[in-house]
Order: structure tokens, then C-alpha cells, then sequence
């Protein structure tokens, strides 16, 4: 996923800092040390490597470049190697400018931490921020970057200061989070030092810098973690709509019944259901092999429940079968249980489909504290292509499935058994004339030459 454009780098304010950094990112690409890089920066982006099946999410280039700071200035090597601090401290076969050599104790005992902007001055010496830490509410005032911000008071940095006698630097990245989201990683983060001080009795932890020097990293972890949630939220808003602008109903129920005076007029009791009109004709007029479309509107909830009412589910009645369709999964289960509780046993459930067309995760905006995403367009081929997985699934097994039209017998022992297949044949037939692909594509979404071969027509 890409980054969000309203993260912003910040630039080193000291030069001899930013020389010492690019040492350090050089000496951390040595070829004895390359293992040992790969190692700490897995470490700290790990929640971006184990996805275990959910939302693909990719780390932004501000945290990539905190989990450098964290090779550069708390990671210990696990093979023998000193840290890269105190590489550079030894290095003789060099020389390292003194410029550079006052920056490294203070780096050295750099911090990650999340700061609140508590003032922005933009007169004093070029401009300035105060910055007030979550963990322990000491207060910072750090010259802002060459590159000015686009920062606002209240919002987070999730980045790490230099303080170097008089003199306190941000280092060379920040994440820039809303007061909200910035509130939810020092959360998490804080629940996870008050469980590690207990679990270890180690109450030097009680201290946030002691803290956040030896467990920083999860700040980064918990980061993640509250992407990865408010990505979930914005993908469960994501409407679908089909090339005509119309909702995409992708969630969709098959039932078969033999009762289609009783459920026609039972549909009557589904709640905010409208019996639709076919051309200039009654729709209540209408043939069992023609069918009756029922629409269900109410307000949308992935929104909010003051959105306007807009169609959410379809509901089709033939002689043979209820196709119900619907936005989401949740308002298809709805419709499920309201169809139980109406008709009973009426009516033989065949299958369900519920996954959602496949998509690019939406983008979250990291200083907005609600998410949101636009609609989806579902082409008419990918519509076509989710049709017909989803009729071939439930056919093939329709001919194994008692039908309440062949006694309580399946199809293909019906037609084994006796000479008459003409009934068989006959549900195939209606089933054709009412594919859920001609009437919402105009192409047919299964072959059912297939299931007449099937149940040995």
C-alpha cells in the first residue's frame, strides 16, 4: 500500500548529525554487518511481514526510516559485533570528524517517543516546535526542519529527539499522526509497559525514557497495528457499485421452495420490502416462471444510520427458487433470519456467496479521525466471472440435494429411479429462463448443459 501523502519527512537540523548518520547507514552495509541489518529492520516491521491472511499493508517510508534509527542506536547484535555507535567510536582506519564524534553519546541515548505539538513558532530562529512526550510529559523545544511542515497543534510525531547539550534535533524522520491515532499507539504501547514491568519486575521500566530506549520498537509495532485496524474499518465502508452506478449486490442466498402463492404473499411482512413494476405491466400480474422482484431499502449503516435510504438487497421469487441479493454480508444474514422466521420451512436453503469483490485496499488518512473510502466499480466481466463461480458451486451440488419438488428425492436419483424425467428437466429449464447472470448481466452465468449431463438427462 502506499504511503498516505500526509506524512512528511523531516530533514537533520545539524550537520555534523547528518554526516554521523550517513556514516552510520554505510557502516550498517558492510558486508559483515549486512545479516545483522536484515535482522534488526525485520525486527521492528514485523507486523508488516506477517500478514497471516489479513488486509495487505506495506509500511510507510517514515517507518522504515525510524527502524533504521533503531538499527543506528539500540539495536545489539546478536553475533559479537559491537553496535554501530560504537563502530564508528573505534573506527582507526579512519578519521571521523569531531563534528561528528559530539553527536554520537547523545544519539546513543536517543529515544523513540510520541510527542504531542503543543506550540508552533514560526518566528524564533527560523521557527520551532514545542513538544510535549506522551510517556512522561517532558517538554521539548526543537527548531523545525529546513523543509517546513504542514503541522498543526494537537497532532502526534511518532520520531525520535537528539538532545545534545542545549541543543534537542529530530534526527531525519516522523510520523505525523492525529491527536486520536496518536492517543491509540501510546495506549497500546503503555498497556505493554505496565504488563512487561510486571511480568519481568524490572520497575527501572516505570521510567518512560528506560522504557522506550530498550522497547521502543513497539511503538512502531502498535503504529501498525492501529493502520492496520483503521484499514479494516475503511474497507468494511466500501459501497460497490456496478458500471450503471446501481449498487452491487454481491452478497446473494439461493432457496428452492414449492409454495410460491404463500411466499408471495408472505413477503408482505419482510421489513422496508417493495414489490417492484415490470414495464407498463402489474408485477403482481406476473407468471411463476416470470417472477416477482421484491427491493429492499433502508438507511445505510456503513456510514451512517442518518444516510439516505438507498436499495440494500433484491429479493426474486420464481415458481422454483428465492434469490435473495444484497450490499454486504450483514445485511444479507439480516434478510436470512427475517426469511426464517417468516416462512419456516417453506423454504430449502441452497447456498451463499459472500465475498466481496476482489480490490485495492482504500488509503487512511493518518491525521483524520474518521475513515472512509470511495465506491468500488465492479466491471460487468468481473460480475459475470463471480455469477458464475458462485451458480456452478451450487448446482453441482443441487443434484445431490433432496428438491421439495421430487418428494424429498435428489434430482439424480429421481432421474436413475424412472423413465418420466420430465419434471427434472423441467426445473432445469426454469432454472435457465431465471439465471441470475442473464437478469443481472443479460448473458447467462452457467452452462446447464452441464447439469442436465450431471443428473444424466
Amino acid at each position: 500500500m502506499p504511503a498516505t501523502p500526509t506524512t512528511h519527512w523531516c530533514a537533520p537540523n545539524n550537520p555534523g548529525l547528518e554526516a554521523l548518520l550517513s556514516r552510520l547507514e554505510y557502516q550498517s552495509l558492510q558486508s559483515d554487518f549486512r545479516l545483522q541489518r536484515e535482522l534488526a529492520l525485520s525486527f521492528v516491521l514485523e507486523p508488516y511481514l506477517d500478514v497471516q491472511g489479513a488486509i495487505p499493508l506495506s509500511p510507510l517510508p517514515e517507518e522504515v526510516a525510524l527502524a533504521q534509527l533503531y538499527l543506528y542506536a539500540d539495536y545489539l547484535p546478536n553475533d559479537g559485533h559491537p553496535s554501530l555507535v560504537e563502530q564508528v567510536r573505534d573506527l582507526v582506519t579512519e578519521h571521523v570528524p569531531e563534528e561528528e564524534r559530539l553527536w554520537l553519546d547523545p544519539f546513543r541515548h536517543s529515544y523513540a517517543d510520541l510527542l504531542t505539538i503543543a506550540g508552533l513558532d514560526s518566528a524564533k530562529d527560523g521557527g520551532s516546535l514545542h513538544l510535549r512526550s506522551l510517556g512522561n510529559g517532558a517538554e521539548f523545544d526543537v527548531r523545525t526542519p529546513a523543509k517546513p511542515l504542514a503541522l498543526r497543534t494537537g497532532q502526534v510525531l511518532l520520531t525520535r529527539l537528539i538532545r545534545h547539550a542545549d541543543d534537542v534535533s529530530l534526527p531525519g524522520a516522523a510520523v505525523v499522526l492525529s491527536e486520536t491515532i496518536g492517543q491509540a499507539v501510546f495506549k497500546f504501547t503503555d498497556d505493554l509497559r505496565r504488563e512487561i514491568e510486571v511480568g519481568s519486575g524490572e520497575f527501572a521500566l516505570a521510567e518512560w525514557p528506560e522504557f522506550a530506549k530498550r522497547y521502543g520498537y513497539l511503538m512502531n509495532w502498535n503504529l501498525a497495528k492501529v493502520r492496520r485496524g483503521a484499514l479494516a474499518v475503511a474497507d468494511a465502508r466500501v459501497e460497490y457499485r456496478n458500471e450503471g452506478g446501481q449498487p452491487f449486490f454481491y452478497a446473494i442466498a439461493l432457496y428452492e421452495h414449492n409454495e410460491f402463492t404463500l411466499l408471495s404473499e408472505g413477503m408482505k411482512q419482510v421489513k422496508d420490502c417493495e414489490l417492484q413494476t415490470a414495464g407498463n405491466k402489474e408485477a403482481s400480474s406476473r407468471s411463476l416462471t416470470d417472477g416477482l422482484t421484491w427491493m429492499v431499502t433502508k438507511p445505510s449503516q456503513k456510514i451512517s444510520p442518518t444516510t439516505p435510504q438507498g436499495p440494500v438487497a433484491r429479493l426474486t421469487l420464481t415458481g422454483i427458487q428465492l434469490m435473495v441479493e444484497a450490499n454486504s454480508a450483514e445485511a444479507l444474514d439480516s434478510l436470512k433470519h427475517e426469511l426464517a422466521s417468516i416462512f419456516g420451512f417453506s423454504l430449502h436453503f441452497k447456498g451463499e456467496t459472500l465475498a466481496p469483490p476482489v480490490h485495492l485496499p482504500p488509503q487512511v488518512d493518518l491525521l483524520s479521525d474518521t475513515y472512509g473510502a470511495p465506491p468500488v466499480v465492479v466491471s460487468k466481466e468481473e460480475e459475470q466471472k463471480l455469477l458464475a463461480e458462485y451458480l456452478e458451486s451450487i448446482y453441482l451440488d443441487w443434484a445431490e440435494k433432496p428438491s421439495p419438488f421430487l418428494n424429498g428425492e435428489t434430482p439424480r436419483h429421481y432421474c436413475g429411479k424412472t423413465d418420466d424425467r420430465t419434471k427434472v428437466s423441467s426445473l432445469i429449464d426454469q432454472m435457465e429462463k431465471n439465471d441470475l447472470g442473464l437478469r443481472r448481466t443479460g448473458l447467462r452465468a452457467y452452462d446447464y448443459n452441464v447439469l442436465r449431463g450431471h443428473v444424466g438427462l
